[in-house]
């Protein structure tokens, strides 16, 4: 497979992605694609009805040689968002992405224009300090924050696989390895789970950052936190337009609007769009299509996929099974390979277990802890702790799966660990026992009320 092809098809394979919704509900990052060079701060304020109605209050002010953040720099924002998800989150905030997966998370076109964009949006976002009012909700204390930010802290590229290119805007290649730094309010708020899914295929399909910005702001509107799935969204035009970043007067933002809402209606995000009133103080509608299946989470899908789950199984997954029993199932895994449990097959373990759940209940963690090298399975407890689950013979089949021994020695042990005879510990510490056979014959000989001689079974 070419490189080309291999890239087509990875881009392809991301279906779903996330936004942290403060991004999204207090509009930070202008939508209009171009600004006036004298742009160089905002204020704004109006009133939210999600939540409790609070009155969103931001201003921006960007760094003295630039504008403030607009058009594609939502898009890599939402990249970078994407990409710290996919990383598990790591506590010190700080993600490492090429170029080239930077735009698929942020579902740009792989392309030299992209390229040429990503140095100065990042430089934008990291440049410039937004202050918010009593308006950046906190998942965690269930409250309204204030707070300054850039939303990124620092940006490096710290390798270059191709030369240096030579040009005077010094576009970075597809190989280009990126350091960012997120800010720790919006990292942590990532971390709380304050995302939205975001269906990227739509998004892939519309072409300008206005357009962009529209649905994943019509996404979060029609998603509401604090209330059921909204068929309808009706706002003012003109407070709209400017969370839009659109001036001018009602007719120029209509005509502004045209081209983006025929793009979600034409990717049958909405059925139809009016317009009730007149002048300034006309409202715009939104008809939603109607939902066919709750989308995945992202973070859901990052769970599997950093488990080894291939990106398409891992979207088909936690769209059918969701985020709760994606996270039952990852903890359960991780608890036995933390007890010592070696798969042949890890992936496909952890899917059984989410297809299966009730397969695995009765499987103690602490009971399957793997004895280290060296030591001798007859010097473990005869019974495990209190907590030990009741025998089973699927607990003994899924313990032995590993173990390579006769059938009918494997039979014996499975026998003499139904009777209680044998713990879970000392079954699972067969599959690393150079001694097994001897080691089942010493259980026999212990069931019976024998010393154990050195003779092999």
């Amino acid at each position: 497979m070419s490189r080309k092809t291999a890239e087509s098809q990875q881009s392809n394979d991301l279906a779903i992605g996330g936004e942290e919704r403060n991004i999204n509900r207090l509009s930070l990052v202008l939508a209009a694609s171009r600004v006036p060079e004298t742009l160089t701060s905002w204020e704004r304020s109006w009133s939210s009805a999600d939540h409790m109605g609070v009155t969103v209050r931001v201003r921006c002010v960007a760094s003295a040689n630039d504008v403030v953040p607009h058009g594609v720099d939502n898009d890599i924002l939402f990249g970078l968002t994407n990409a710290y998800i996919a990383a598990n989150c790591p506590p010190d905030n700080t993600i490492q992405v090429t170029a080239y997966t930077l735009l698929v998370y942020a579902a740009l076109p792989i392309g030299g224009h992209s390229y040429a964009s990503l140095k100065p949006s990042l430089t934008r976002l990291r440049n410039s300090t937004f202050t918010i009012e009593d308006s950046w909700y906190d998942r965690s204390e269930e409250a309204y924050q204030s707070l300054s930010t850039s939303l990124i802290q620092n940006w490096k590229v710290i390798e270059r696989r191709k030369a240096r290119s030579t040009s005077d805007d010094d576009t970075v290649q597809s190989d280009a390895l990126l350091q960012v730094t997120l800010d720790p309010d919006l990292a942590r708020s990532i971390r709380l789970g304050y995302i939205r899914p975001v269906d990227l295929n739509i998004l892939r399909n519309l072409t300008q950052p206005l357009t962009r910005t529209l649905y994943r702001k019509l996404n979060d509107e029609r998603h509401p936190v604090d209330r059921p799935v909204q068929s309808i969204f009706q706002t003012a035009l003109m407070p709209w337009a400017e969370r839009l970043g659109i001036n001018g007067r009602p007719d120029t933002v209509r005509r502004a609007l045209n081209a983006p809402h025929q793009q979600l209606l034409d990717q049958g995000f909405l059925t139809e769009v009016h317009y009730l009133g007149r002048g300034k103080n006309q409202d715009v509608q939104y008809v939603f299509a109607q939902d066919t299946k709750t989308p995945a989470r992202p973070e859901a899908v990052a769970a599997l996929t950093s488990r080894k789950v291939t990106q398409g199984a891992a979207l088909r997954y936690a769209t059918e099974y969701g985020l709760e029993a994606v996270n039952a199932a990852v903890k359960r895994y991780d608890e036995l390979l933390a007890a010592g449990y070696v798969p042949k097959n890890a992936s496909g373990l952890l899917v059984d277990m989410l297809r299966h759940p009730l397969k695995y209940q009765t499987i103690d963690a602490e009971a399957i802890r793997v004895p280290k090298r060296g030591s001798k399975a007859s010097k473990m407890p005869a019974l495990v702790e209190a907590q030990e689950t009741t025998p089973s013979l699927q607990t003994a089949n899924f313990l032995l799966k590993k173990v390579s021994l006769p059938d009918s020695v494997k039979a014996e042990a499975t026998e003499l660990y139904l009777q209680g005879h044998v713990t879970a510990a000392e079954l699972a510490g067969l599959s690393r026992d150079e001694h097994a056979n001897e080691r089942v014959y010493e259980w026999r000989s212990r069931a019976q009320g024998k010393a154990p001689s050195s003779e092999t079974v």
